[in-house]
């Protein structure tokens, strides 16, 4: 009776004309992009995945061009919306790149969207060749899915944004990233949503109970994690700067901003929850990316002033640094790499940490050669171009835990993430958010770090410059500082490290539900051979 119903409802959708079932397949993509923050409408994710799951069933005996289409469309309308963000940056400079802005949208989001079709093709492929049932079919195609997951997150350097396991950032759910890490939470969304179509019921009603499960587990991580604040913890301070790209640079602008992070960094404590009476005083105070637009490794007297104003405490800064010498050289030109220093109480100028992971088209332009002959320049290009830093580093302010910083771009990528936070109490990220203007991408980027926070135990430290600075906790909640466009500070405790077990056992329950979904897709197939 079930398969029955579930013909009938396949032969439904292929009435439908293939254009039209495109077209829901985008509109179903776009609705499933508002699940992600600042929406968080995390019903929809479900609905949509369901929608676009009973669109590819209906093309079941389609050719697999067809079936890469319904894919490629869901991801681009789930992309269009979700990444709409991304011609921001090109406007900073609308003269110089602006025109490369609709290029720009189109090909990233097109191009993840390419990740998602394959999958689709793969999935209805191996379907066809090993004869599964429906729920043999939707297990294939939720593996094949998130191995498109992480594939886009790793090729090419990688974008892992907006994966499935974001919509669940402001519910309970999204704690469970703690015990399954992002990729299972993304493959265990996708096959919630997916299941919602399949017939008999029981397939839905366990995905459904899973979410249930996870929901209250959640809950009762959070409670448990109120009594996580150390009362005594170190104070912290994240200044937000709010400074505009396009005056940021400028000679004449370069003593105002560091008055303006010296008056910041050195205002009275103000701790929520506490009657400081000026007593607390910060022990770090951690600055943005690029915060000062001179070299700091070569301006021991700014150095030198940094620390007599800070007055004992530690700053945490994000400075460029050019580096010399013939390995350093660039057709005669100077290496330049995107670094955070620290200048100790005592004012001693550490050791730097250079970025890791830079971002394409911005810190670096792939083929370099070729597209400055196009007149195709990268959006933060200097003369020899950003290089990437060489290994992780500790950092160790009196006062305080050792820290791991972490800049802009990097706190996207798990895997980063969880080496930077191996061996330290909590992480610093800075960042220059102003590339997002005020757009979705400033809350999105903010997820990120929350999601991160939670997967790996460790506290966050994040100051941007027009952006969102805040104290992130274990847990993934914050304490924000000023309103987005505003210049300010947030002074907050550090709270404690806790363990988790995605940090101990990595992707382990990745890899148990794939098993999990090929024994089902197996036992699904030896079914249909004995009938």
């Amino acid at each position: 009776m079930a398969e029955h119903a579930s013909a009938r409802a396949a032969a439904s959708v292929a009435a439908i004309p293939f254009p039209l079932r495109i077209a829901l397949c985008a509109v179903a993509g776009a609705a499933a992009a508002l699940a992600q923050p600042p929406w968080g409408l995390w019903p929809l994710a479900l609905l949509g995945l369901a929608a676009v799951h009973a669109l590819w069933r209906g093309a079941e005996a389609e050719s697999w061009k067809r079936q890469f289409a319904i894919g490629w469309a869901f991801g681009a309308g789930y992309f269009g919306l979700a990444l709409h963000w991304i011609v921001e940056p090109f406007l900073v400079d609308a003269m110089r790149h602006g025109w490369m802005a609709p290029f720009a949208a189109i090909l990233l989001c097109g191009g993840l969207a390419l990740f998602w079709g394959a999958a689709f093709a793969l999935a209805r492929t191996a379907a066809r060749r090993a004869d599964m049932t429906p729920l043999g079919a939707a297990a294939a195609l939720v593996v094949f899915w998130t191995l498109a997951e992480i594939a886009r997150g790793n090729i090419f350097t990688g974008f892992p944004w907006a994966l499935f396991a974001y919509v669940w950032l402001d519910t309970p759910v999204a704690q469970t990233a703690s015990l399954i890490g992002p990729h299972a939470l993304s493959l265990a969304t996708i096959a919630v949503g997916v299941s919602l179509t399949l017939r008999p019921m029981a397939a839905p009603f366990v995905c459904c109970a899973l979410v249930a499960a996870g929901w209250f587990w959640g809950d009762a991580r959070l409670r448990s994690g109120e009594a996580n604040a150390q009362a005594d913890g170190a104070v912290v301070r994240v200044l937000q700067t709010a400074i505009d790209q396009n005056e940021k640079w400028k000679a004449e602008n370069v003593r105002p901003n560091l008055e303006m992070l010296l008056a910041l960094s050195t205002e009275p404590a103000t701790i929520a929850g506490e009657a400081t009476d000026g007593a607390a005083k910060p022990a770090v105070v951690v600055w943005p990316e690029t915060a000062v637009t001179f070299l700091l490794a070569r301006d021991p007297d700014a150095v030198a002033e940094i620390a007599a104003r800070l007055d004992g405490a530690s700053v945490a800064t994000g400075s460029l640094r050019a580096t010399d010498g013939p390995d350093a050289i660039i057709t005669g030109r100077s290496r330049w790499r995107n670094s955070l220093f620290m200048i100790d109480g005592d004012g001693r100028l550490s050791a730097p940490f250079d970025k890791l992971h830079l971002v394409p088209f911005g810190e670096f332009l792939p083929f370099d050669s070729l597209l400055n002959s196009l007149g195709i320049v990268g959006l933060g290009s200097l003369g020899g171009g950003i290089v990437p830093g060489e290994a992780h580093v500790a950092m160790t302010p009196r006062g305080a835990p050792p820290f791991s910083p972490l800049i802009c771009y990097e706190m996207i990528f798990p895997r980063e993430t969880m080496k930077a936070s191996a061996d330290v109490e909590w992480m610093v990220l800075v960042t220059n958010d102003s590339w997002f203007g005020g757009s979705a991408g400033l809350v999105q980027h903010l997820a990120k770090a929350r999601l991160r926070a939670i997967e790996t135990g460790v506290p966050i430290a994040r100051s941007a410059n027009a952006g969102i600075s805040a104290m992130i906790d274990p847990y993934g909640r914050t304490h924000r500082g000023p309103e987005v466009g505003a210049a300010g500070f947030a002074d907050s405790r550090l709270p404690r490290r806790v363990e988790t077990a995605y940090r101990a056992y990595d992707e382990l329950f990745t890899t148990l539900g794939f098993l999990v979904l090929l024994v089902s897709a197996t036992v699904a197939r030896k079914r249909r051979a004995k009938r």
